[in-house]
C-alpha cells in the first residue's frame, strides 16, 4: 500500500518555493572607492505568494475500522471528522461506514500542509479542495518526495555531498581554488584572517581573477565563512594565501535512467556533459542557469521537460515547473512577460501528458489553461493573430527580426498552443473547446501560409506588413517541425534557408534544439551529427564542463563569456543546451511514444555515422533498451505496446522478450 503524502492547496507548495527562489538572485556591484558587494537582484515579473489557508476534504465508505493520525505544519489547523474537530497530533478511530474528513489550516508566512496516517483516509491527491474556495473540487497538491510525517514541505529536499578543490594555486597575491568543473552549493572558507573582504567567484578562470568585473562573489568576515548556495568553478581569495575551501554540493536525487553510448567518444562525452548540466539545473523547477538567473523560464523549461523524458523521466519536477510558471490569478502579463513563453507553457502541458499519460494532472490544470487562453485572446488583433503590445516581450531567440505587425514565428507558436489546448480538451472531455481550439489552430496555420510565404525567396518572411521581406531561420524551422506547410515548401525552406549562408546562423543552443529536431524529423540525420561535433563539440574543446547559454564559434578568448553588455554575464551552465540527450534518444535510438504515456510506441533506430549505438530510454512503467550497429537492431523492453521499425518492416515488441532483427 502506498504511503500517505503531505498535501496542500493545489499550487501552494510550488508558489512558496517559487517565491523564495526567484528572490534569491544576487549580482555584484562596485561602489565608490572600488569596493565590491554582492547585492539582491529584483525579479523581472510578478512573484505570487501561496494561499495562506486551505480546506481539503474526502468522503468515503470504509468496510472496516481504521486509525487516523493527524499532522500539520502549523498549530492553526484541525481535522474535522464527521463534523467534530480534532487538533494537530490527534489519533481518531473510524468505525466501518461512510465518513467525511476535512482538513483545515492557516499559516501566515508560508502555507498550511497536512499529513494523515490511515488506510482509506491517508492523505493523497484524492482529497479535494472544499469550502467556498474558487478551486473547489480540484485535487490536493502533493509531491512524491514528501511521504513521511517528519518531512517539512517548507524545506525543499535537496541532498548534499562534500567536495574539495582539485587544485589550489597562489596567484595575484591571493589564492585560487579550482573545483575542476561547474558546481553548485554552499562554500565554506576556513583559515581566514578575520578581515572583511570580497571573494570572487567564476565559472571561468578569467572571471574569478577579475575581481572588479566578476558576476558573483562573497562578502566574508571572521575566521571562517559559509555561503548560501551559489554556482562557480573557481574561487579567488585576494590578499590571503592560507585559506582553505570546501563545498557542500547541493542536488536533487534524480536518477539518470536514460543512457547513450556510441563509437564517437566526443558524442559520449557530450551526452555526459549535457546530463550534468541537467542535474545542476534540476531544482525546485527546471532553472535556466545556476549562476546568473537561477529562475524558471518557460521557453527553457519547454525544452528541459523534453530532455527530462529521455534522461530521468521525473514527473514531479515537470509538474512543479508548470505550476511555478503559471502563478496565480488574475493573469496580468504573459509568463515571464514573454508572449511566446506563454504559448510554449500551454504546449508543454500537452507534451507532459503525451510522455506520461498523467490525465489527473491535465484535469487539475485544465481550468488554468482555459483562463490563460482567455488572457491570450484578449490580446489578439481583429483577425485573431498575435501582435506585440507595448508591455509584452517577444523573444523567439536572441536574433534580429522584422517586428512590424504580427510576427510569423510567434503566430506559429500561437497555432501550436491552440492545437495543444484542443488535445487537452479531448483528454478532459470538453468537446466544445476541443472543436473550437482546433479550428482556431487550423485558421492560423492557413493564414500563415497565405500571408507570410514569399514565392521569390522560397521561404516564410518575418512580417507581411513592413514590405522588407526579411527571412530568418526561426519561422521556417517551425514550419517544418510542426508540419505547418506542404512538402514542396519544406524542400524549398531546406534549400533557401537551412543551407543558405546568407541567412543568419543560429548561435544559441536554445534554437539549435528546434533546428536539429526539424532536420531529424525530415531524415537529415547527418546535419545533426555534424552540429553535435562542430557546435557542441567545439564548446567541449574549449574546456566547457557544462553547456553554455550561447556559443558563437567566430568569437575568441574571453569574448565567449560576454553577453547582455556584461564581460562575464553569459551563463556557462544553461539547461537549454542539453538537447542532444533528447535528440539522440528520439532519433538515434529512435524511441518515441505514439500513444499517451507509451501506451503505444515506436523504436526506429538510425545509422547517424556514430558507429554502433546503444542506450536506454526511460518511461513511467519501465525502460526500453536499444542497440543498433547499422545492420542489426536489438530491443529489450519492460513495457508492452511497442513496434520496432527497421527499413520498411515492422516487428512487435513483447515485454521482457529480447527482439533481434537484421536489415
Amino acid at each position: 500500500m502506498e504511503k500517505a503524502k503531505w498535501i496542500w492547496h493545489p499550487g501552494s507548495f510550488e508558489l512558496y518555493h517559487s517565491m523564495l527562489l526567484h528572490n534569491r538572485r544576487t549580482t555584484t556591484r562596485t561602489y565608490e572607492g572600488g569596493g565590491r558587494k554582492s547585492v539582491y537582484y529584483y525579479p523581472m515579473w510578478r512573484i505570487d505568494s501561496p494561499q495562506k489557508n486551505a480546506i481539503l476534504e474526502k468522503t468515503a465508505e470504509i468496510s472496516e475500522a481504521e486509525e487516523l493520525e493527524f499532522y500539520a505544519n502549523t498549530e492553526e489547523a484541525n481535522m474535522v471528522v464527521d463534523g467534530k474537530a480534532y487538533p494537530v497530533g490527534s489519533h481518531v478511530r473510524l468505525e466501518a461506514g461512510k465518513h467525511t474528513v476535512c482538513l483545515q489550516g492557516f499559516k501566515a508566512h508560508s502555507f498550511p500542509a497536512f499529513y494523515v496516517k490511515g488506510r482509506v483516509f491517508k492523505t493523497d491527491r484524492t482529497y479535494i479542495v472544499g469550502g467556498a474556495d474558487d478551486k473547489r473540487g480540484r485535487h490536493a497538491g502533493y509531491s512524491e518526495y514528501y511521504t513521511d510525517p517528519s518531512d517539512n514541505p517548507e524545506i525543499f529536499k535537496f541532498l548534499y555531498k562534500k567536495m574539495y578543490p582539485v587544485s589550489k594555486k597562489e596567484i595575484n597575491g591571493g589564492v585560487l581554488f579550482d573545483f575542476g568543473k561547474e558546481v553548485f552549493g554552499k562554500i565554506t572558507l576556513n583559515n581566514l584572517d578575520g578581515r572583511e573582504r570580497f571573494v570572487a567567484l567564476g565559472e571561468s578562470l578569467e572571471e574569478a581573477l577579475d575581481v572588479l568585473e566578476c558576476q558573483l562573489g562573497l562578502n566574508t568576515s571572521g575566521k571562517s565563512f559559509t555561503s548560501e548556495p551559489v554556482a562557480f568553478r573557481y574561487i579567488f581569495v585576494p590578499e590571503l594565501k592560507d585559506a582553505s575551501a570546501e563545498l557542500d554540493f547541493e542536488y536533487l536525487p534524480l536518477e539518470n535512467k536514460g543512457e547513450f553510448k556510441c563509437e564517437d567518444e566526443l558524442v559520449n562525452k557530450l551526452w555526459d556533459v549535457c546530463a550534468y548540466t541537467m542535474l545542476l539545473n534540476s531544482r525546485e523547477g527546471f532553472f535556466d542557469g545556476i549562476k546568473r538567473d537561477r529562475w524558471v523560464w518557460s521557453g527553457d523549461a519547454y525544452q528541459t521537460n523534453l530532455v527530462n523524458y529521455y534522461l530521468s523521466n521525473d514527473s514531479d519536477i515537470v509538474r512543479r515547473t508548470i505550476r511555478i510558471l503559471r502563478g496565480k490569478d488574475p493573469i496580468t502579463k504573459h509568463i515571464n512577460t514573454i508572449s511566446d513563453y506563454t504559448f510554449l507553457w500551454i504546449s508543454s502541458i500537452w507534451d507532459y501528458y503525451f510522455y506520461s499519460g498523467d490525465s489527473d494532472f491535465i484535469n487539475d490544470i485544465y481550468p488554468e489553461i482555459i483562463d490563460m487562453l482567455g488572457f491570450i485572446e484578449g490580446r489578439l488583433d481583429a483577425y485573431g493573430m498575435y501582435e506585440r503590445r507595448p508591455d509584452d516581450w517577444v523573444f523567439i531567440d536572441w536574433s534580429t527580426f522584422d517586428e512590424a505587425g504580427p510576427i510569423c514565428a510567434e503566430n506559429m507558436l500561437l497555432a501550436r498552443a491552440y492545437e495543444s489546448i484542443s488535445n487537452c480538451a479531448k483528454v478532459v472531455g470538453d468537446k466544445k473547446m476541443e472543436k473550437y481550439a482546433y479550428e482556431r489552430h487550423a485558421r492560423i496555420v492557413d493564414d500563415i501560409n497565405q500571408l507570410y510565404w514569399d514565392k521569390e525567396k522560397g521561404a516564410f518572411i518575418d512580417s507581411y506588413k513592413s514590405g522588407k521581406r526579411n527571412v530568418t531561420r526561426h519561422a521556417n524551422i517551425f514550419a517544418i517541425l510542426f508540419d505547418y506547410t506542404d512538402k514542396q515548401r519544406q524542400e524549398s525552406i531546406i534549400k533557401n534557408v537551412i543551407y543558405s549562408d546568407e541567412i543568419t546562423k543560429i548561435t544559441t543552443p536554445y534554437f539549435e534544439f528546434y533546428e536539429l529536431d526539424a532536420m531529424c524529423k525530415i531524415g537529415n540525420y547527418k546535419y545533426m551529427t555534424d552540429m553535435l561535433n562542430s557546435y557542441w563539440g567545439e564548446m567541449l574543446r574549449l574546456g566547457a564542463t557544462t553547456i553554455w547559454e550561447e556559443f558563437d564559434p567566430t568569437k575568441k578568448g574571453i569574448e565567449h563569456y560576454e553577453m547582455y553588455g556584461g564581460k562575464y554575464e553569459k551563463s556557462l551552465c544553461h539547461a537549454w543546451g542539453a538537447s542532444p540527450i533528447y535528440l539522440l534518444g528520439k532519433y538515434a535510438l529512435g524511441v518515441m511514444p505514439t500513444g499517451a504515456g507509451y501506451s503505444a510506441y515506436e523504436v526506429a533506430p538510425k545509422d547517424m555515422g556514430l558507429g554502433k549505438i546503444s542506450g536506454t530510454v526511460p518511461t513511467k512503467n519501465g525502460n526500453i533498451f536499444v542497440s543498433f550497429d547499422g545492420k542489426t537492431a536489438e530491443v529489450v523492453s519492460e513495457i508492452d505496446g511497442g513496434t520496432l521499425i527497421l527499413g520498411d518492416k515492422r516487428y512487435p515488441i513483447i515485454k521482457g522478450e529480447p527482439l533481434v532483427v537484421e536489415l
